[in-house]
């Protein structure tokens, strides 16, 4: 028993060498079919926050992701592909206060193995802790744009006349005031307007960064005409008639309403709600015409501004339409040794248009033409072609809308 022993110890290391040998050969076969590979990734890995206090908040961060760069086989790379989402970065932020710091980003890969992390890019973040700060200020408002003259502005009604703002320390410090902007031009009436509000440094400027609660306020603004002062409606008069054949089409005054003073109020309360123009004179008119004209005003009233209005008188000749019997088809262009026989010889037009034009048309105001440039013996249908003397006509139709022509040698 002890000689078998003896003989088993000697085998001992000849044991161990295969088995050395055994393993070379078998990590050389894994590692041929299955190499290691170094392998940048494309897609960036976020980077998550831990442990950020409550208090504080993030104010700068030089970058939200880094770029792995791993050696692992091939396999698990191929692993990695479809599964990229398991990789994971984090920074933890547990314990420190306000200030700056360099930080070495987490990479956790342990869903696959084996993996080696060879490089994480970059390498540090740089992240700026601020305290929370909050501030609360009255809400200033403005008013932008000019009343119409004999109106004025009450006092504004705000919704909420302060406002608490909330962010970084440096920000929030930066903010000296908080406007609301009120557009008043051309209100006639009291204004109510939701206003956005805008938190302002020294030098006028909004500052970003910075929360506010509430970010819009509602407005209330009184707006109300002054004693003596009054808003009147312009109405157009007019004398004569335009020409025969022609009618009004529009009559429209700039700008349609005045405003008019008179120093005993009751006469304004009391006088009608539109003033007539001076007589405009429509004698013969055939076309568009403007015209300035005065405002017919009893004593004591005045026009506050422009003491004149204008008018715009837009005519246009009545429309109507005729029918011309028997115009005659002129022939051009009929090539040499050629006769032709067209059928009919006459046609009758149907047109429309002014009627003073059409009162004084006849058939030597249209050309009727068959142009029969290029044609050879035979038998045609054709169109002809109709030009009327006045762009403001329209040919309406032509009977026969084709005629038969005939052309041989």
């Amino acid at each position: 028993m002890i000689n078998l022993f003896k003989k088993l110890i000697k085998l001992v290391p000849i044991f161990l060498t295969a088995l050395v040998l055994a393993i070379i050969v078998w990590v050389s076969s894994v590692s041929s079919s299955d190499p290691n590979q170094v392998i940048t990734y494309p897609s960036p890995v976020a980077i998550t926050i831990l442990g950020q206090n409550p208090d504080m908040l993030i104010t700068e961060q030089s970058t939200t992701n880094v770029e792995i760069t791993l050696r692992a086989p091939r396999s698990v790379h191929e692993q990695i592909s479809r599964n990229f989402n398991q990789i994971t970065a984090r920074i933890n932020l547990s314990g420190l206060s306000a200030g700056t710091y360099s930080l070495e980003p987490e990479v956790n890969v342990n869903s696959f193995r084996p993996v080696q992390i060879v490089q994480v890019s970059p390498a540090e973040i740089d992240i700026t802790l601020e305290q929370i700060a909050t501030k609360t200020l009255d809400i200033t408002m403005l008013q932008t744009g000019n009343l119409p003259i004999s109106y004025e502005a009450g006092e504004a009604v705000l919704s909420s006349e302060t406002v608490e703002l909330l962010g970084p320390q440096s920000v929030v410090d930066e903010v000296v005031d908080v406007i609301a902007n009120v557009d008043i031009s051309n209100a006639i009436s009291s204004i109510t307007r939701i206003v956005e509000l805008h938190p302002i440094d020294r030098r006028g400027n909004i500052v970003d960064g910075v929360s506010m609660n509430p970010t819009h306020i509602t407005v209330e603004l009184p707006v109300r005409q002054l004693v003596g002062y009054r808003n009147v409606f312009i109405k157009i008069v007019t004398t004569g008639t335009i020409a025969q054949g022609y009618h009004l089409t529009g009559l429209l005054v700039d700008p349609p309403n005045v405003t008019i003073y008179a120093s005993d109020p009751d006469l304004a309360d009391n006088m009608p709600a539109f003033l007539d123009t001076a007589p405009i004179n429509l004698s013969g008119a055939y076309e568009d015409f403007s015209v300035n004209v005065a405002l017919q005003l009893q004593d004591g009233i005045v026009v506050v501004g422009n003491q004149q209005v204008t008018v715009e008188v837009g005519i246009d000749a009545i429309q109507s339409s005729t029918q011309l019997v028997g115009v005659p088809v002129e022939i051009i262009n009929l090539g040499v040794g050629l006769t032709v026989n067209i059928s009919p010889e006459f046609v009758d037009l149907y047109i429309s248009g002014p009627m003073n034009l059409l009162e004084i048309l006849s058939s030597d105001d249209i050309s009727v033409v068959l142009d029969l440039e290029g044609r050879s013996p035979g038998t045609y249908q054709l169109s002809l072609e109709i030009t009327l003397n006045d762009p403001d006509l329209r040919l309406d139709s032509i009977l026969p809308g084709t005629i038969e022509v005939v052309l041989w040698r």
